[in-house]
This record gives C-alpha cells, sequence and structure tokens, in this order.
C-alpha cells in the first residue's frame, strides 16, 4: 500500500516539497511550473489549486515510472511521435535563430492591425500553385479578353469555388492566413492586388466588400497592443518564412522528373491501381547533392497531415508538396550541423515534451484498455491504475510549504 509522509521543512526554493521514493521535486521547481499552469488555464493562486496541481506532478511521476518499468519507450508509436517532435522543435530552435528575429513593430503598425481586426471583408480570389502560372493568369486579366469567372475555372478543383469564381466570403482578419490577410485587407475597395506569395502557393486578390465592426477608441487599442505587436511580429515571420523556403528552393536547383511525376500521380488517385510498386526505383526528383527515388518521395509525404496530403490534388500539387519536404531536410541538416540540439533550453524543453508524450500514450493504452484491469468507464479505470501504482510507493509532501510558499 501507499505511504505519504507529511512533513515541514524550512530550507528555502531548493528544499524537495515533493518525493516521490527517491524521485524529488523542488520548491523552485514546482513554482515555476505551477506559476506556468496557472498561466494556462487562468486560475487565481490558492491552497486548493496548489494541491491540485501538486498531485498532478505526483501522477505524473508514477505514470512515467510506470513506462521505464514496462519498457513502453520502445513502443513504436511512442518513437514516432517522439521523433517527430524532436525534429519539429530542431525546425523551430532553427528558425527562431534564422527567421523568427526580434522584429520591430512600429505604433503605425500595430495601429494598422487594429483598424483591421476590427473590420471584416469580403474577398475573391485566383490561386495557383506555380509563380509561373500565376503570373499568366494575371496578364490574361489585365488584357481584358477574359473576366475573372473564367479564369476562375482553371484554378479550383472545388466545384463551389468554380462556380463562385474563387468568392471565399466574409472573414475575420484573423481567419485567414497572415500574409494572405495582410495583402487583402490593404486593398481598396474593389482593387485587384499583384500575385500574392502565401505558404499554400500564390494568389490575386479582390476585395469585395468591407464592414466595420464597432467604434474605434484609443482605450481599446492600448489594452490590445501588446497582442497587436505579437500579430504584427507573426505575420512577419510567416512573410519571412515563405521568402526564405523559395530562396532554398531556387538554390537547392531542384528538377522533377515529369513523366514520373505524371504516372505517380496517376497511380495514387486511382483507385485500386497496383501499378506504385512499378515505379518505386524511378528518380522522381534531383536537387543539389542529392535526389529521392519514387519510394523515398512517398516515404516523406507519409510523414504529412491528412489536411495537407488532401490539398495534393494535381500533379504541380505533388510537385510542391515534395520541394516543401525537401526545403524542410535541408533545415533539419542545417539544424543539426548548428548543434541546436546542445542548447540547455532545448535539452529541457524537449525533455518535458517527451515526458507529456509517454503520459498519454500510457493514458491512451489504459482507455483502450491494453492496460489496468480494463473495468468501468475511463475515471475508473484511472483510479483503479493509480492505486495500484501507488502500491508500496512512498510520497512526502512537505505541507507547512506548500501553504507558505509566496509566488
Amino acid at each position: 500500500m501507499a505511504i505519504f509522509v507529511v512533513y515541514s521543512c524550512e530550507k528555502g526554493d531548493q528544499t524537495a516539497i515533493i518525493k516521490v521514493d527517491d524521485e524529488v521535486i523542488t520548491l523552485a521547481s514546482f513554482k515555476n511550473q505551477y506559476q506556468k499552469h496557472l498561466t494556462s488555464v487562468l486560475q487565481e493562486d490558492n491552497l486548493l489549486s496548489r494541491y491540485s496541481f501538486l498531485n498532478k506532478l505526483i501522477d505524473e511521476k508514477l505514470i512515467l515510472r510506470y513506462a521505464v518499468l514496462n519498457e513502453l519507450e520502445n513502443d513504436s508509436l511512442y518513437i514516432k511521435t517522439v521523433k517527430d517532435i524532436y525534429q519539429q522543435m530542431l525546425l523551430n530552435y532553427y528558425f527562431d535563430q534564422k527567421i523568427n528575429k526580434n522584429f520591430t513593430v512600429t505604433d503605425l503598425e500595430a495601429r494598422k492591425f487594429f483598424t483591421w481586426q476590427n473590420k471584416r471583408i469580403h474577398v475573391r480570389h485566383l490561386f495557383s500553385r506555380s509563380q509561373q502560372k500565376i503570373m499568366a493568369l494575371q496578364e490574361r486579366l489585365l488584357s481584358g479578353n477574359e473576366n475573372w469567372s473564367t479564369l476562375a475555372l482553371e484554378c479550383f478543383q472545388d466545384s463551389i469555388l468554380r462556380s463562385s469564381g474563387g468568392n471565399i466570403g466574409w472573414y475575420d482578419f484573423n481567419d485567414l492566413d497572415p500574409v494572405f490577410a495582410y495583402h487583402a485587407y490593404s486593398l481598396n475597395l474593389g482593387e485587384i492586388s499583384d500575385p500574392v506569395r502565401t505558404s499554400d502557393g500564390y494568389s490575386i486578390i479582390q476585395l469585395i466588400n468591407i464592414e466595420t465592426n464597432g467604434l474605434l477608441t484609443e482605450n481599446a487599442f492600448q489594452l490590445k497592443k501588446e497582442k497587436l505587436t505579437d500579430a504584427v511580429k507573426y505575420f512577419k515571420q510567416k512573410q519571412s518564412l515563405v521568402n526564405v523556403t523559395d530562396s532554398t528552393s531556387i538554390s537547392l536547383n531542384i528538377n522533377f522528373n515529369k513523366n514520373i511525376v505524371e504516372q505517380l500521380h496517376s497511380s495514387i488517385i486511382s483507385t485500386g491501381s497496383n501499378q506504385i510498386e512499378s515505379l518505386y526505383k524511378e528518380t522522381l526528383v534531383s536537387y543539389r547533392n542529392g535526389s529521392w527515388s519514387v519510394l523515398k518521395s512517398l516515404q516523406k509525404l507519409s510523414s504529412l497531415s491528412e489536411r495537407q496530403l488532401s490539398k495534393i490534388i494535381t500533379p504541380l500539387d505533388l510537385e510542391q508538396s515534395i520541394i516543401g519536404l525537401i526545403c524542410r531536410e535541408k533545415f533539419l541538416n542545417d539544424a543539426k550541423k548548428k548543434k541546436i540540439f546542445q542548447n540547455i533550453s532545448f535539452d529541457e524543453n524537449f525533455s518535458a515534451e517527451r515526458d507529456k508524450v509517454m503520459i498519454k500514450h500510457v493514458l491512451d493504452k489504459l482507455n483502450k484498455n491494453k492496460i489496468g484491469n480494463g473495468i468501468g468507464i475511463f475515471e475508473e479505470k484511472y483510479s483503479f491504475f493509480r492505486d495500484e501504482l501507488m502500491s508500496n510507493t512512498i510520497v512526502m509532501i512537505d505541507s507547512a510549504t506548500v501553504k507558505r510558499f509566496t509566488l
């Protein structure tokens, strides 16, 4: 059975506020995690909140110990998830150094975003994944020989967008891609933009209508100024990422075997097609210092989300997705060369994320009756499971410090 020991100790922030057998959580660590928790859940500090969070930390220690004892770190699903998180964190840290610089934001920029966030716009656009195609569409539009609706039929596979002439309806500023939103809101009523590069491709945008939501006041601006500054920085980061990805793509001199692209695309979209395997060894794409076969390309594509995969409709979409993956691999290799993983902050954050993944992995297995006794609803399963974990465990809590410390 579990043994709880409540004791009192007055030795400052490095004292152990919680002990789970030989594992220790110091007061400093507890306060840091607890403060972040309160901020994330918008709660105020009180004794109930302290003990609730304390019990959560104890449960996490018990679950992680269970995972180690049962060698769950060898589970294939866990390994894949941790690998994905590791790579994404490498990219995040790399982008922080290369792209997400300390962009300056002027008062004028913040006020412009404030105005835009209090408006809704009605827009339509012409779209292409290809810069060459969008430039040709612009030229045809400007010639006056073809109307917008006719050109939209070439741009979209979606039947609604085709029939509506690329009309995407009414949107608030924060509901659109930041780069798309910036250029759309910069237009005057009825004005048509030059081709705009976003993370998805290229758009020619027309502002059809606009409406203002409420009265703008200086007090409202000042209250939102910090968030507005963050929004401007986020836009600049997204714009910078698009620019860096494009320049990287150009520098890699990426070339596709068009015939193989067409065959692969046809095989992918053909239900029951058995021709893909015959293409595996064919070179699909080559670039500076490397190339991908069809098989390697398919393996890389499998890492995309369902949303990303759903956008691959045409052979050009397939090419653009692979270009993005090649650039991503280049960024990852650069991040490894810079040894970003040796950064203390990176190591601490990755360790925390890895623990979160393992805890979720264990709880998912519990919910699916792969561990535990499988009785009742999840709450009942967890209660039995926790009681089992607590068996023969010594938990020590410095209750006096829990009650008295200040944040």
